[in-house]
């Protein structure tokens, strides 16, 4: 390949985001010299991104319309340029990936270098994990001192955390891994969805441990279609339609049960619903109460989920100011449509999900059929949505972004192998 000075800024884009996973890991264990490793890298990345939107006249939308939110944070009471950086930087990075894929701007070879890159360095934290629950390495190391527990049966058990911050980082990761395994063949897939169920179990961490056996379950029964898509107890149409009179079963009897708990409390959740994470919704409820409505429509401020939380955490919303006065700690939304909202608003929540669209239409007349692709698509954007999505702000976490996009490099060249006649 000829690098000249039209391709050379995707090039250095694709060097640093498929190094992704080892610049998160750094970023944590390496000390800030003054500032964290995966903070310069980002950063890099998010230029990188600029660059190629302003020279790109079919994507300067994207530009634009971050542009107009730039402005509008002046007429917030709370935003900060880190919260509007992390806001666009994942975004930027799908469009551009994608962009990268559809219009062929560099050879699929190419491509494909850095997406079996971006897999392989996601399984770094992964197998650190695991030496971790073994006790092969230590759950702290240099600067990544932080670690997360699980409260099991009266009992706080440390958690393995592969280096990361924090393990919402690592279930990204290991649910991303398990789609990937979506586009291998049936064998590998089936026995490596195994293996993550119990890396899983490993990490204690329940939300992913949902996630992937949904995803597996998935997999069997709508996405595989080796000799495993031949066993079928009942058909795929009716499959669905059990499954939508079961949601919306529970969906009634979830409302009815938040609809008594606001009657005797005041409140939607009752606090330790998920580990503490009812007490936080609560909170921030609260704080959307009392929204205009140009906060409804655009946010508090790119950032400002924090300073809604010390606002209005109280004695009767956080226990820990029964004990203390002093807040010592805040927490972030932990729920991936909360954040967005709060963050950005209604258009906000419509501007992530429009590129999501834009995506689905670039993909659903990819091989073999339309039908499978609007499975798998689901399959990708739903499930995580509606599981590790519920705990965790996942659109906040810059990891996410590039394993969204190297996954449709995965799902597109996959295809193509098909495609090829057998030699």
């Amino acid at each position: 390949m000829v690098f000249d000075r039209h391709n050379i800024v995707y090039v250095i884009f694709l060097e640093l985001i498929s190094l992704a996973p080892l610049f998160i890991l750094m970023g944590n264990v390496i000390p800030p010299f003054p500032i964290k490793i995966h903070f310069i890298a980002f950063g890099l990345i998010f230029l990188c991104s600029l660059w190629i939107l302003v020279v790109n006249s079919s994507k300067k939308w994207a530009l634009y319309f971050a542009a107009l939110y730039l402005l509008l944070q002046f007429t917030l009471d709370h935003w900060s340029i880190k919260g509007f950086v992390d806001f666009f930087f994942g975004p930027f990075v799908l469009i551009i990936l994608i962009d990268l894929l559809v219009n062929r701007r560099l050879p699929l070879a190419f491509l494909e270098k850095y997406e079996q890159r971006f897999y392989h360095l996601l399984w770094v934290p992964v197998s650190i994990s695991i030496l971790q629950f073994f006790e092969v390495l230590p759950l702290t190391f240099w600067n990544a001192t932080y670690v997360n527990s699980a409260f099991i049966d009266g009992v706080y058990i440390p958690r393995p955390n592969g280096f990361l911050y924090h393990g919402s980082e690592l279930s990204i990761i290991i649910c991303f891994i398990a789609l990937f395994q979506y586009f291998k063949k049936e064998r590998v897939s089936f026995w490596m969805f195994i293996v993550l169920i119990f890396i899983c179990l490993a990490t204690y961490f329940k939300a992913i441990l949902a996630c992937v056996v949904l995803l597996f379950l998935y997999y069997l029964l709508f996405v595989n279609k080796g000799m495993l898509s031949r066993f079928k107890l009942i058909s795929k149409a009716r499959i669905f339609w059990y499954g939508g009179v079961l949601t919306l079963i529970g969906a009634f009897f979830a409302l009815r049960f938040f609809s008594i708990v606001h009657d005797y409390t005041g409140y939607y959740f009752p606090p330790q619903m998920l580990t503490g994470r009812g007490g936080i919704w609560n909170i921030y409820l609260e704080g959307i109460k009392e929204f205009s409505w140009w906060n409804y429509l655009f946010g508090n401020g790119m950032g400002s989920a924090t300073e809604i939380f010390k606002e209005y955490a109280s004695a009767e919303t956080f226990y820990p100011l029964t004990i203390s006065k002093k807040l010592h700690i805040v927490y972030d939304t932990h729920n991936a449509m909360l954040s967005i909202f709060v963050n950005g608003g209604i258009i906000g929540l419509f501007f992530i999900f429009y590129i999501f669209r834009i995506i689905y239409n670039q993909i659903k007349n990819w091989s073999p059929t339309a039908e499978w692709n609007k499975k798998v698509f689901f399959g990708i954007f739903i499930i995580p949505l509606f599981t590790i999505g519920i705990t965790i702000n996942i659109y906040e976490m810059a990891i996410i972004w590039p394993c969204i996009g190297f996954l449709f490099y995965r799902w597109f060249i996959s295809t193509e192998e098909n495609e090829r006649p057998a030699k």
